[in-house]
């Protein structure tokens, strides 16, 4: 199997009570509901046109020195995660400020700079719109670099789970869930949605009756984990909803994982709407979230830079990734390196006219100004 698989949606004949998932669920992190109740509700808003990052140059540099790096190489074999996809020379994705897809949204693995609205496609539920948003752009034979889009937006948030019986009686009785899964074969993949309507969708298109099925919510790393750790081949999000989903191998699921910070912290707070307070709320994530820097060897000398942002002012923002992904997302050739808070507080200390940093530039971002990163310069080490 390769990296991403799509598979035929006659293939998926869905069979809740054959396998079990022994899926650990705690009860003051699930909402529950019963499928039957699940009725078509309102669509998701339409999507508005893409804001666009002003960035006007890429540059690499050495960090307190314009004439070589701070920085070590990076390792010449990448740690786990690293190579969960090599950009392809035509599967290259153009900057947001260069091309739009006839939705106004940049292509993928790109996504707009703004999180997308909030909705919910049944009242009560709310969506994973990141990951929605995402799925609904794949189409037939959707490239590496568009499935690797989706999973890069899948790490935020939560998905739901469909469940064969009351999932809210299980939960209460200590059983483990019957979780929903497809069988091929030998294998067998759990099933996980987007939205309640993605579920609702799943029910209505199989032979189960929708009064005998419900949904759990769960967070996005938990489901992941049980996926990895049970006797799945992989997962596959919204089964229903071809072309506009995707089967991830457990091997894939666990390199994404083991690269993530544990709490997927600052992409759930770039997924979420912006409020006058998500600056200074991103800085203090950053103060203890697993981060990464991108870096290149521009000259082929062995000096690496740090890409920085330059925007059409002037200013400078050094890059800051969440995920060694969101580094491969932009289709620069970088290669991901850890960066940590000490670092990132010694960088801003070392170059005082630096403005600030930008946070996933491939969408959605944020840059966070140099004052609103005073918590993070506090953690330079002492001179």
């Amino acid at each position: 199997m390769g990296l991403f698989s799509r598979r035929k949606k006659q293939d998926d004949d869905v069979t809740p009570e054959s396998a079990p998932a022994a899926a650990e669920v705690g009860s003051d992190a699930e909402t529950s509901v019963s499928a039957s109740g699940i009725a078509p509700g309102s669509e998701p808003s339409g999507e508005a046109a893409a804001p666009v990052v002003n960035v006007s140059v890429q540059a690499f540099r050495g960090l307190g020195s314009p004439s070589g790096p701070a920085v070590a190489p990076p390792a010449e074999t990448p740690e786990a995660g690293h190579d969960l996809i090599d950009p392809v020379a035509d599967e290259t994705p153009i900057a947001p400020a260069q091309a739009q897809s006839p939705s106004g949204r940049p292509p993928l693995p790109l996504a707009p700079v703004d999180p997308p609205e909030q909705t919910e496609s049944i009242p009560g539920m709310p969506d994973n719109a990141l990951l929605r948003d995402a799925l609904a752009q794949l189409g037939d034979d959707a490239s590496q670099a568009e499935l690797l889009g989706v999973l890069r937006q899948s790490l935020q948030g939560h998905l739901f789970l469909r469940v064969s019986g009351d999932a809210g009686e299980q939960i209460k009785e200590g059983r483990p869930l019957a979780i929903a899964v497809v069988n091929d074969g030998e294998s067998s993949f759990m099933l996980a949605f987007s939205s309640a309507a993605a579920v609702r969708d799943s029910v209505q298109q199989g032979d189960e009756d929708p009064a005998e099925t419900s949904a759990v919510v769960q967070p996005v790393q938990a489901v992941y984990q049980n996926v990895i750790d049970g006797p799945f081949a992989g997962l596959i999000i919204d089964n229903a909803s071809e072309p506009h989903r995707v089967v991830f191998p457990s091997e894939i699921l666990q390199k994404a994982l083991e690269e993530a910070d544990p709490t997927f912290a600052v992409k759930t707070l770039l997924a979420a709407p912006r409020e006058a307070d998500s600056e200074a709320r991103v800085a203090e994530a950053l103060t203890t979230a697993r981060l990464w820097v991108a870096v290149s060897d521009v000259d082929g000398d062995g000096q690496y830079g740090v890409a920085e942002a330059h925007t059409a002012d002037g200013s400078r923002y050094l890059q800051l990734f969440s995920h060694p992904l969101e580094v491969i997302a932009l289709g620069r050739g970088d290669q991901p390196l850890p960066f940590t808070a000490e670092q990132i507080g010694g960088v801003l200390v070392q170059q005082p006219g630096m403005s600030g940093v930008l946070v996933d530039a491939a969408g959605p971002a944020i840059a966070v100004s140099r004052e609103a990163l005073a918590p993070v310069i506090a953690l330079a080490p002492a001179e």
